[in-house]
C-alpha cells in the first residue's frame, strides 16, 4: 500500500519517517501510513472508507479505484502478471507522537 511520504518530528526529538510504503515484507506489522496533526484533537480511531489506498502487485500493476478496506480484507487479480493481490486483515491503531 503507498500513501504519499513525507517526515514528521517525533516527540522524542528524532525524525521519522511517517508515511512509509507498506510492502509485502511488513506482513502482520504495523506501519505508519498516515500522520495527521491535531492541535489539542485527540483521536481514538480510523476507519478506511474506501479509495484511500493504493495498491501495487509485485509485478507492477496499480490498483486505485475500489481498493476499498473498510472490511478488513481487499482482492483483486492482476491480469498481466497472472497473479493475485490482495491486503487481509486490515487493523489500524492510533499512535502519539
Amino acid at each position: 500500500m503507498k500513501k504519499k511520504g513525507g517526515k514528521k518530528k517525533g516527540g522524542g526529538g528524532g525524525e521519522a519517517d511517517v508515511p512509509r510504503d507498506m510492502t509485502a515484507d511488513d506482513s502482520g506489522e504495523y506501519v505508519p501510513v498516515l500522520a495527521m496533526e491535531c492541535r489539542g484533537v485527540e483521536p481514538y480511531a480510523f476507519h478506511p472508507l474506501g479509495n484511500e489506498f493504493k495498491v501495487t502487485s509485485s509485478g507492477g500493476a496499480v490498483f486505485e479505484e475500489d481498493v476499498d478496506l473498510s472490511e478488513g480484507d481487499w482482492g483483486d487479480y492482476d491480469e498481466e502478471n497472472d497473479e493475485a493481490v490482495g491486503v487481509n486483515e486490515f487493523e489500524s491503531k492510533i499512535i502519539s507522537v
